[in-house]
């Protein structure tokens, strides 16, 4: 960029200039200000002079997941456009696949990370700086119709086994509801505790309901087989940042989410373009 390769000629010929004023030291710091700020703003990405972000996701279709050893999805798509527009580095280039138990100890603990797409609940509210939402999904309890489960107060949970993901959004629900540990499956991937759902190996999936049935057809599975027996929550997606992210790029990732979803000439914005791409993987439309 012409602004870039010429910085240091143009604040030599500034420097040379204001030397020779009465005013010269104040007048070159005036200087130096306003070309630091012009080169900001003609050059925003030099606001994360700083390590590169490690984002990371799970396989959570539709929103992100894997196809042909490519990190596709709705949500995917989105974040990627987001750190683009506000030139903010990504570790290794792009997005990172991992099991969602060791991805959210590590957006915890390590600094310059980020992991999406993540419920946004009262437990993490504290524990991650946030840019969102993606998207909205339902929380809930699924079982087999055939079973003829019916759960109408949280003691009902414990005649049942229940699968869940360790550490996920649906399983901390029913934690704060008063579920004990005790009655859960907890295990790294929800596809695991689908397949035990279908052998009858566990009673009940809590899980968000939107992926189950997407993940029941990949699967081989008829969702119209199943049923949600308890709603906990109607939930937004966000991306998390580590807690200790800079609020500057917080809040450049914000407004680049936010541009997205404003119409274009032709009233659909970026993010519905997106949203629409994927609409088709949706079983229950």
């Amino acid at each position: 960029m012409f602004v870039v390769a010429n910085i240091k000629p143009l604040a030599k010929m500034m420097n040379t200039l204001v030397v020779s004023t009465h005013f010269g030291v104040v007048m070159k710091k005036i200087i130096y200000s306003l070309l630091l700020l012009l080169l900001l703003l003609l050059c925003p990405g030099l606001l994360f002079a700083q390590p590169p972000f490690k984002v990371m996701t799970e396989e959570l279709p539709p929103f992100n997941f894997t196809e042909e050893g490519k990190i596709v999805g709705i949500s995917t798509e989105i974040v990627r456009s987001v750190f683009h527009q506000v030139d903010c580095p990504m570790e290794q280039g792009d997005i990172q696949m991992y099991p969602w138990t060791r991805a959210y100890q590590n957006v915890q603990h390590s600094p310059n990370t980020a992991l999406f797409s993540m419920a946004r609940t009262d437990e993490r509210e504290k524990l991650f700086q946030w840019v969102g939402p993606i998207l909205n999904v339902t929380i809930g309890v699924m079982a087999k119709k055939s079973r003829g489960i019916q759960i109408s107060t949280i003691d009902d949970f414990k005649k049942y086994r229940i699968g869940t993901v360790r550490d996920g959004a649906p399983e901390q629900l029913l934690v704060k509801a008063g579920v004990e540990l005790k009655y859960f499956s907890r295990l790294a991937l929800p596809e695991m505790n689908i397949r035990k759902l279908q052998a009858d190996r566990i009673d009940l999936f809590s899980f968000n309901v939107q992926t189950t049935q997407y993940l029941m057809l990949t699967l081989g599975m008829n969702p119209e087989d199943y049923e949600t027996v308890f709603a906990l929550k109607n939930m937004d997606l966000y991306i998390a940042l580590h807690k200790d992210t800079d609020a500057t790029i917080v809040a450049s990732l914000q407004a680049a989410l936010d541009r997205m979803k404003q119409p274009g000439s032709d009233g659909v914005s970026d993010f519905d373009r997106i949203v629409g791409k994927y609409l088709f993987w949706n079983p229950s439309r």
